[in-house]
């Protein structure tokens, strides 16, 4: 009667065969995981500021008083002052590798929570393109209208009827 004889284990080339499987897999799966991380980096840094405009507002009418908002020296962060008192403060420090373009540097609420003029605040990839623009990283808009309403919308949404779109 013959007897089988059983393998404990596995191969030296069936080891090599699913090690070159993972390292192509992982390979493939390189470029996206550095386009989520980007886009990681850009949605902290808009909502970042995003809760730094509504906190101004929210004070402004609290405080029944002036608020301003201003950007750091870096773009990265924001400050919320009351006269020359400085009330918060937040920097994103993830936010490394972004470019931060604000129309105005400094925005001020009134008692009402109004804005004398508008605002745009874009958060962009400094070493790539936002979708836009034809590229393959989304970036984002904080928007910040006259009547005080604060808004993060998308520009690469074209869409009506999507709120994303600027």
């Amino acid at each position: 009667m013959a007897t089988f004889r059983y393998s404990q284990g596995v191969t030296l080339i069936e080891l090599m065969v699913g090690l070159a499987l993972t390292v192509f897999l992982l390979l493939l799966a390189i470029p996206s995981v550095s386009v989520y991380i980007l886009d990681s980096k850009i949605r902290a840094a808009a909502q970042a500021y995003y809760d730094g405009a509504q906190l101004a507002r929210a004070e402004a009418l609290r405080r029944n008083a002036y608020v301003a908002l201003g950007m750091t020296d870096s773009n990265l962060g924001w400050t919320v002052t009351v006269g020359n008192s400085q009330i918060a403060s937040k920097t994103v420090e993830s936010a490394t590798g972004l470019t931060v373009e604000a129309e105005q540097s400094t925005v001020t609420f009134d008692s009402v929570g109004r804005t004398p003029q508008a605002n745009a605040v874009n958060f962009k990839p400094t070493n790539a393109t936002c979708l836009e623009d034809s590229g393959a990283q989304r970036c984002l808009r904080v928007l910040i209208s006259p009547g005080g309403q604060v808004r993060m919308c998308d520009p690469a949404v074209s869409a009506d009827g999507d709120n994303r779109k600027c």
